[in-house]
């Protein structure tokens, strides 16, 4: 089977207008110079994966106009749907209509310059209505029009960086999957509209719903309304909240399910989790409270719930307490506690909770210690029969690799650790181990990986949540980084969303402290991570005291199709050259030049990539002068066709 056929999908697409680039035979690069006037004029493409009374549209907005501080866009559904969650817009709707306003990171679009929105929506009736036929940016009607004296490519040879393989498997999504998109790197939102708050937590599946309990923290509120603002340190407690959903993609808040108030006031609440007992029939929710534990129960998944027991010590565990923990759920019933020790957090343990009635973790069985420094966020998940501990580096709060052991048997002969596959290139897309559940459903089975961000404390960009499927190579656990993925939780099947961005560690956030070579990423000389950023705390650099060459690159396999490669960059100018570039997908390299003042985050991208040879390597590569230096951010590779 060719790799086409694998990455197959459903879709329907409609193109507002159609643009290619023309490449001169014999040109080692052509550089696609901005027109120094431009018309009016702008760009659409709008393609929709869909399925029985529902649909994702993933938007591409080409702007062929001048330059853009803000931009709203607007179209019109023809037959009913209704707009759900949206990512990377604020959309609005009246009837029929409907409106996408630009978000704080993307309102910026130079010309010719491209961004990607999107929205879950419904219909009723058995057939999709079908697509909008019309759209403006800004009042203007995207007719494809370009400029009416655009300027010609300028040809301009670039150095080649070194090329590298990444450490990332290539995604294999499973088959027949088709249904609503998980959207990560973006704030999620509720059914309702409203922020989901849900930190620390995890997920308990009834019947045909999934219960998500989480902390809602103070700082998150905060980080949530003004991310430029940077980390805050507001780990002040709101409430535990609850969220239920049966596609994992539309979560309904089930509501505050435990407060302060509740609890006599807090400190510290966090790493929560819910089993029900199957020997009382209650839900009971156990979490992290100052420095013991506390139980509380609910006769209902969504219920209140009502404080009923503290525990301050567990039993055979270094310093007598739990450092990171989560709940884990047997297929039996029995629920058991995953956690690393207190103050150090380097041995891990798994206890049983009193089988009676979940309100007691008995004493803990030590199943493995860390040689390499402490491991957190410990989840654990079971798949055909092998049971799977997982966690962190001891970073505070931010991203890491994935470490895990595994056994047949849930308290005893672990294997020794290894990182799991898939979680290297952008330490774990840019998360940390958060919560772990399986999804088995009528033609499938995988697990969801529930990575926690943790935005509002690390600073590392924009969301909290971002979630993976994670499929298996024998017993071997495989993570598969991506923005965008359809999930058939009925089916138990997912597969590569098709406004999915194929760049791993995109905003240069993963390594979290400075670095001259960045996860995922291959560097030369005269590169670095620098402390200021589009979205989040890092952006790459380039630049150096004396003349200097730098190339910054990564090498993607990938479907093939055409692709739509964008960068947000700051440039000192005057380099001899300097470009965003993509090259060796099967044509000639393509070039943006940015070697030209650029004082303030500007999009800039390349349109029309025709992949067909199932990879590509992006870049920025510079030959400069002394002092010159280039920042780029949020990079993008995203299909168009």
């Amino acid at each position: 089977m060719s790799a086409s056929d694998r990455w197959a999908r459903r879709t329907r697409a409609h193109l507002a207008a159609v643009t290619g680039v023309v490449v001169t035979a014999g040109i080692a690069a052509v550089t696609l110079a901005t027109a120094a006037s431009a018309a009016s004029g702008c760009q659409v493409a709008y393609t929709t994966n869909t399925w029985s009374g529902g649909f994702t549209a993933n938007i591409a907005i080409t702007n062929l106009g001048s330059p853009l501080t803000g931009w709203t866009l607007a179209f019109t559904l023809p037959g009913g749907e209704t707009v759900g969650q949206g990512w990377s817009a604020t959309f609005d709707q009246s009837g029929p209509n409907v409106t996408a306003a630009s978000a704080s990171y993307n309102g910026s679009l130079a010309t010719n310059a491209s961004t990607g929105i999107g929205f879950n929506g419904t219909f009723s009736g058995a057939d999709y209505p079908g697509d909008p036929t019309g759209f403006t940016l800004n009042g203007t009607a995207c007719t494809g029009s370009v400029p009416t004296a655009p300027a010609s490519p300028t040809p301009s040879r670039t150095s080649s960086p070194t090329a590298t393989v990444s450490a990332s498997p290539s995604p294999t999504p499973s088959s027949g999957s088709a249904g609503p998109a998980v959207q990560n790197d973006v704030f999620w939102k509720d059914t309702a509209g409203n922020p989901i708050y849900s930190q620390g937590g995890g997920v308990l599946k009834v019947g045909t719903t999934y219960y998500w309990y989480g902390a809602k923290y103070n700082g998150a509120v905060t980080y949530y309304n003004n991310p430029g603002a940077g980390k805050n340190g507001d780990t002040s407690f709101n409430a535990i909240t609850a969220y239920s959903s049966t596609d994992l993609v539309h979560w309904k808040f089930e509501g505050n399910v435990l407060t302060a108030a509740d609890l006599g006031g807090a400190g510290w609440v966090g790493r929560i989790g819910v089993a029900r007992n199957p020997a009382t029939g209650k839900y009971v929710l156990i979490s992290q409270l100052d420095s013991e534990l506390v139980f509380a129960t609910s006769s209902t998944p969504n219920g209140h719930f009502t404080k009923a027991a503290t525990q301050s010590t567990i039993a055979n565990v270094v310093n007598d307490m739990s450092g990171d923990q989560s709940v884990f759920v047997d297929d039996d019933g029995q629920a058991y506690l995953a956690f690393s020790n207190r103050s150090g957090r380097s041995h891990l343990y798994v206890a049983r909770l009193r089988p009676s009635d979940f309100l007691q973790v008995e004493p803990a069985v030590n199943i493995a210690n860390s040689s390499a420094g402490g491991r957190e966020g410990n989840i654990m998940f079971k798949h055909a029969g092998t049971y799977y501990f997982c966690s962190s580096d001891l970073h505070g709060w931010n991203a890491s690799h994935t470490y895990c052991i595994t056994s047949s048997k849930v308290a005893s002969g672990y294997s020794a650790e290894f990182v799991m596959p898939g979680t290297d290139a952008d330490f774990s897309h840019v998360t940390q181990t958060g919560l772990a559940f399986a999804v088995n459903g009528s033609a499938g089975s995988f697990v969801v990986f529930g990575g926690d961000r943790w935005s509002d404390f690390a600073g590392n960009g924009i969301g909290y949540n971002d979630w993976m499927p994670v499929t298996f190579n024998g017993t071997t656990p495989v993570f598969h980084s991506l923005s965008q993925w359809s999930v058939d939780a009925a089916a138990g099947t997912w597969s590569v969303g098709g406004g999915n961005n194929y760049v791993l560690n995109p905003s240069v956030e993963a390594d979290r402290v400075a670095q001259s070579t960045m996860a995922g990423w291959t560097s030369s000389a005269n590169v670095a991570n620098h402390a200021g950023g589009h979205t989040g705390r890092w952006s790459m650099a380039q630049s150096a005291s004396s003349a200097y060459t730098a190339s910054f690159a990564q090498t993607i396999a990938l479907p093939n199709g055409t692709y739509t490669l964008s960068a947000l960059v700051k440039s000192s100018g005057g380099q001899n050259s300097a470009n965003l570039y993509a090259k060796n997908f099967g044509a000639a390299e393509l070039d943006r030049a940015i070697n030209q003042s650029i004082g303030t985050w500007t999009q800039v991208s390349i349109t029309g990539i025709t992949v067909t040879n199932g990879s590509i390597q992006v870049g920025v590569s510079s030959n400069a002068n002394a002092g010159n230096w280039i920042y780029a951010d949020d990079f993008t590779l995203v299909r168009t066709g």
